[in-house]
């Protein structure tokens, strides 16, 4: 587990510092330069694309880490592998464009009545889809090769910091909106430029035709385990982004901006578990090819309570300043109206976390089919419950749905992980956290307001993270932690015992 945490806290870092510039983009940049439909616009543009990249890519970044440990020997057998990812990637992606192509006239009429304006960058989707869909590959190509922070960086703070320049030199006159759009595609495909020469410098990547190399059989498996794992990918990123799209087509651009502004300051909390399930995902796959289930329970009880803890802090922290927040955002009286979504979509994120990597589990067991219908028979609920709740609860409605479809997807995952591998990722120590979680909230509610609002926000952050920090330490919850926190204070002289 010290790889996964010396990883995770370095990919961490990393989000967080793209975090801040997301958070700058999203709460000051874009409602100060952007009308709120143009916000709506961005946003839809870039989920449609999030959306549709995983049917493009038919399963092939979880067989990555499912096959790169049974294929991957040696130079040739390397060579061969990523020859194979990109052939099938390619295929995969004409597949999905002439799908789109023959059904592109009913697609786009969904957002006919109060989306027109997304109908017009058709085409910008789908290119931006097809560099997230070499993107995504290429990154999940990485983490099988335990390089997890260069990738981070680009996507987490290069790509933020371009689209900070380049809505400030919208702003400024220097280009129009239409330029904005396709700047903001041409930010993303830099980035899978620099991320491809990365891995060229490490010499990781190489290209034959010849597949001999690789076992026949495992290329027939991976090919049946991505087609397979093809649905329930779709069906994780269809729980996780239809709801944008839908608010868009029901309720209109403008209400999409709110939403997804809200969404992203609640999806701070869940950083530190893409982080950790980065690291943790191939040596879930190693432990899995070992047959080592000791090791895999471990993995996943360690980074559950991990992530638990971080989350817990980070949801408490976006709650006890969320008015604080939006005061200090232009255009507040728009964006305020977010406020439920915040709350709402931390919760089911923080859930999401608290049952740790049950996913990557799943999906790297023999029983990955079970993960695939769940996902597509939720994908369906999701679907259906935003139909009917958007019209009744507006954007509230739409975080209802993908909140219930995240706690309900982690219930059913626990059940199902218990029953089959005879592990689950609770103990006292998940107790421990939920009491300190409750007492630092009751806390906050004796701090006096301070009338200057940064001022408020650094003493309140900083006193209830000093409270949930210490009780966390004294209780023993997180053992691992405990030792990388006293490791740290050796280091620069502040050693002690351990407790």
């Amino acid at each position: 587990m010290g790889l996964v945490i010396r990883q995770s806290i370095y990919t961490t870092v990393i989000s967080y510092a793209g975090a801040v510039i997301g958070y700058v983009n999203l709460l000051y940049l874009f409602p100060k330069f952007l009308e709120p439909e143009q916000v709506g616009l961005l946003r839809t543009i870039q989920d449609a694309a999030i959306l549709l990249a995983p049917f493009a890519t038919f399963g092939l970044a979880q067989s990555i880490f499912r096959f790169y440990p049974q294929l991957v020997k040696d130079k040739a057998t390397e060579a061969g592998f990523i020859s194979l990812i990109t052939l099938l990637a390619l295929s995969g992606f004409t597949i999905f464009f002439i799908a789109f192509k023959l059904f592109e006239t009913s697609i786009l009429s969904y957002f006919e009545a109060n989306a027109r304006e997304i109908i017009q960058y058709a085409s910008v989707v789908l290119w931006l889809t097809l560099i997230l869909l070499i993107t995504s590959l290429l990154e999940a190509y990485s983490r099988s090769l335990l390089k997890m922070i260069f990738p981070n960086l680009l996507r987490e703070v290069i790509v933020r910091l371009l689209l900070a320049i380049l809505v400030i030199a919208y702003f400024q006159g220097y280009i129009s909106y239409n330029q904005f759009i396709v700047g903001t595609v041409l930010g993303y495909l830099f980035c899978l430029l620099l991320l491809v020469s990365y891995l060229s410098f490490l010499k990781k990547i190489s290209f034959t035709y010849n597949f001999k190399a690789l076992q026949t059989d495992k290329i027939k498996s991976l090919v049946i385990y991505s087609s397979l794992s093809f649905a329930g990918t779709a069906g994780m990123i269809l729980i996780g982004k239809i709801d944008s799209i839908m608010v868009s087509g029901i309720l209109g651009l403008p209400a999409n901006a709110v939403y997804t502004t809200a969404f992203y300051m609640a999806t701070i909390i869940e950083i530190p578990r893409r982080a950790m399930s980065q690291v943790a995902m191939p040596l879930i796959a190693r432990a899995f090819e070992k047959n080592d289930l000791a090791d895999i329970k471990t993995i996943y009880q360690k980074t559950a309570i991990n992530q638990f803890i971080i989350g817990s802090l980070l949801l408490i922290g976006v709650y006890i300043n969320l008015d604080n927040i939006f005061s200090l955002m232009p255009k507040q009286e728009i964006y305020e109206a977010g406020k439920w979504v915040v709350i709402i979509i931390g919760i089911g994120k923080l859930t999401d976390m608290l049952f740790g990597p049950s996913s990557e589990i799943i999906v790297l067991s023999k029983y990955y089919a079970f993960n695939i219908l769940l996902l597509t028979s939720l994908a369906v609920v999701v679907v259906v419950s935003n139909n009917i709740l958007i019209p009744i609860y507006g954007i509230n409605g739409a975080a209802m749905g993908a909140a219930l479809a995240l706690i309900v997807f982690n219930a059913l995952k626990y059940f199902f992980i218990w029953h089959k591998l005879k592990m689950q990722p609770f103990n006292l120590d998940s107790l421990k956290v939920l009491i300190i979680a409750a007492f630092t909230i009751s806390f906050n509610l004796i701090l006096p307001k301070f009338e200057n609002t940064i001022i408020d926000i650094g003493i309140r952050s900083a006193v209830v993270t000093l409270i949930f920090s210490l009780l966390i330490f004294y209780s023993k919850a997180t053992p691992d932690g405990n030792d990388f926190l006293l490791k740290q204070l050796n280091r620069f002289g502040f050693g002690g015992k351990k407790n």
